[in-house]
């Protein structure tokens, strides 16, 4: 054979190569474009919640005055009878990064990350008290500023999908828990999720998915239960643990937000300390619902020389039912 023919089938056959790879490329740079813009459309869903800015929030943390008070004010868990203490969150910023990984034409995995930075602000004021149960705020004692960085992820699995008039579109099908943390000391190993007797133990945050049809269900006739599983470099009951439950997450209506305070319970052998609480699910059938949980180091509130904003939180999507099968 002449080299003549040979150079030109070689070309043909590199340039059939080319053209795959480059047609590939378009293929992904399309499909990622898609994803971006569901997105982007919807951040409701993708979004970071309970980390936007504060202003002078009074968390009504601290110790109850005596132990022979009435036992409404006994109630009353962490009361600091001495001082007034102010809470502000200024400057939050955040950055979010997404990085889209496609298997095929009609599925593809996109990683969401939010970096999140700002300023944690602690005032300290004397608490005056004019009677045996009413006080007024007094002068300034100390003021302390914290900076806050903060990195949470979350997984997404979307699938193309023809909607009723026959057009293919993007939908996200299951997607992991939200999770990140501030600082080196705090953060949630495991979520107890209860539900009458059916008991399921979140740890792999980033890697398990859950969708319609393997949700994270409550009941809304039994018994509810979360357990909060944290580590942190101090001993006992060293951090305030809150959740936040009850809401869809296409419509942001404070009214239905549930806020909740969970409580210590014991310390396990590994060092880690478990925080519950008793959950009652808002009675809206088979809906989908958006919560999540945060922990911050109650040095991070109440110490003006830990200088570290130390903090973790948790974000889910369930859904509500009248029973739960095990």
């Amino acid at each position: 054979m002449k080299k003549y023919p040979i150079i030109v089938m070689s070309a043909l056959i590199l340039g059939l190569f080319v053209a795959c790879d480059v047609a590939e490329n378009d293929t992904n740079t399309a499909i990622e474009d898609a994803i971006m813009r569901v997105i982007a459309a919807d951040d409701s869903t993708y979004g970071v919640e309970g980390l936007g800015d504060i202003e002078d929030a009074d968390y009504s943390l601290g110790k109850a005055l005596d132990s022979d008070q009435s036992a409404e004010l006994s109630s009353v868990s962490v009361r600091d009878s001495n001082y007034v203490w102010r809470f502000a969150r200024r400057g939050m910023n955040v950055e979010r990064v997404v990085t889209v990984e496609v298997e095929d034409d009609s599925s593809a995995l996109a990683l969401i990350s939010h970096h999140i930075t700002g300023t944690f602000y602690v005032k300290q004021f004397a608490r005056v008290w004019t009677s045996l149960d009413t006080w007024e705020r007094g002068d300034s004692i100390r003021f302390s500023e914290k900076p806050i960085e903060m990195t949470t992820s979350r997984r997404v699995a979307f699938r193309k999908r023809l909607n009723d008039a026959g057009e293919a579109h993007w939908k996200p099908v299951a997607m992991t828990l939200l999770s990140g943390h501030s600082g080196e000391t705090l953060d949630i190993e495991a979520l107890e999720w209860v539900a009458e007797d059916s008991i399921l133990v979140l740890t792999d945050f980033g890697d398990v998915f859950y969708s319609r049809r393997n949700p994270l269900l409550l009941s809304q006739m039994g018994v509810n239960h979360m357990n909060v599983v944290v580590s942190n470099d101090v001993e006992g009951e060293g951090e305030k643990v809150t959740g936040r439950l009850g809401y869809h997450p296409r419509f942001s209506n404070p009214d239905s937000r549930s806020r909740f305070h969970f409580h210590y319970t014991e310390t396990l052998d590994t060092g880690d300390k478990v925080y519950t609480q008793r959950i009652r699910p808002n009675r809206l059938h088979r809906r989908h619902f958006k919560g999540f949980v945060e922990v911050i180091d109650y040095r991070t509130l109440f110490d003006h020389d830990y200088e570290d904003y130390s903090s973790a939180t948790l974000g889910f999507i369930y859904t509500t039912r009248e029973h739960i099968r095990p």
